[in-house]
């Protein structure tokens, strides 16, 4: 393959509750391999259920061994930060400073694997059904926390020079298939933003 993308996240990466088409990672993958233009690329979806960045972080540069050959476009895409807006007990999961280490290694690491390294912004959430939410009693998400963790991801991508892809106002909460995970419909505009960002990085 001429291009090799890693989307490294938490569900929504791996497509959790797009019960259409498996989330954006897998409509992206639809729409570069029917693209009429030809072009040659393999994408891994990395996605991992329920993970924060801290624990993206952990196996990134693991995870990229094997998978990622000399003489090919690379694409590190990193989609991490819901998990860490978890309130549970009243508390936030992942603090902001931790947030901005993990971030910025994320980032580090990421631009050490790769050509390309650009990292999709956290995606709001419907507070009628996420306080809490209904498969854990203890974990609530509220779009205040979240928002501001976005702008943090945001600033830090800033600093370190990458592209950011900002996605909270893009889909509408109250479609979201449980209150936190985008509905088919999110994943789709999801992927609408993203692949244009994409195309811009893929080698013909």
């Amino acid at each position: 393959m001429r291009n090799k993308i890693l989307i490294f996240g938490d569900s929504i990466t791996y497509g959790q509750r797009d019960l259409e088409l498996g989330g954006w990672t897998n409509r992206l993958k639809l729409v570069i391999s029917n693209d009429k233009i030809g072009i040659s690329c393999h994408i891994f979806n990395m996605g991992i259920p329920g993970q924060t960045t801290g624990e993206v972080l952990e196996r990134l540069d693991r995870e990229c061994t094997g998978r990622m050959p000399k003489g090919t476009n690379t694409i590190i895409m990193l989609a991490a930060g819901i998990n860490d807006t978890q309130i549970i007990n009243g508390e936030v999961r992942t603090d902001e400073e931790t947030l901005r280490s993990n971030v910025k290694g994320l980032i580090e690491t990421a631009k050490q694997r790769a050509d390309h390294v650009m990292y999709v912004g956290l995606t709001p959430v419907d507070e009628s059904r996420t306080n809490p939410v209904w498969w854990d009693r203890k974990k609530h998400w509220r779009n205040e926390v979240v928002e501001n963790y976005d702008t943090i991801i945001r600033r830090v991508c800033e600093e370190q020079g990458i592209r950011y892809i900002y996605m909270f106002d893009k889909i509408d909460p109250l479609t979201n298939h449980d209150g936190l995970h985008p509905s088919a419909e999110g994943h789709r505009i999801m992927t609408g933003i993203i692949s244009g960002a994409v195309y811009e990085c893929l080698k013909r």
